[in-house]
């Protein structure tokens, strides 16, 4: 893979991916799936998002220049690092998170906005 942009994105997604699921086998063994929500918030924002973006700056090297991916990047993997642990909490009782989990909702959110601002737009010749 030569697109550094791309290789940002798989990265990310695979260590999100391991979190994940070495949450997952917590959950297992503790008996304690209260957070199963967390658990498939990170796989799904962590993982399947941060890949599909991946692929398209990969399969699209010339939307891969510039700021935005980058930003895009930025705005996903805060998303998922902090709604994680958030909503973790939140599912097991500490309901002050709320915030925390909507505020990072609405990163996620911002990211698939900018996605799709980087979809439609023109690409760098």
């Amino acid at each position: 893979m030569t697109n550094p942009v791309s290789l940002l994105y798989f990265r990310t997604a695979a260590v999100l991916l391991i979190v994940g699921m070495l949450f997952g086998i917590y959950m297992s063994a503790s008996g304690n799936h209260a957070a199963a929500g967390a658990h498939a918030h990170l796989n799904l924002i962590g993982f399947v998002v941060m890949s599909v973006y991946g692929i398209f700056f990969g399969l699209n090297p010339g939307k891969s220049t510039g700021r935005l991916p980058k930003i895009l990047w930025a705005l996903n993997t805060i998303a998922a690092v902090v709604m994680f642990p958030a909503l973790a909490l939140l599912l097991n009782g500490y309901a002050g998170l709320e915030p925390l989990v909507a505020a990072a909702s609405f990163l996620a959110l911002g990211g698939a906005c900018l996605f799709a601002v980087l979809l439609f737009q023109p690409a760098a010749a």
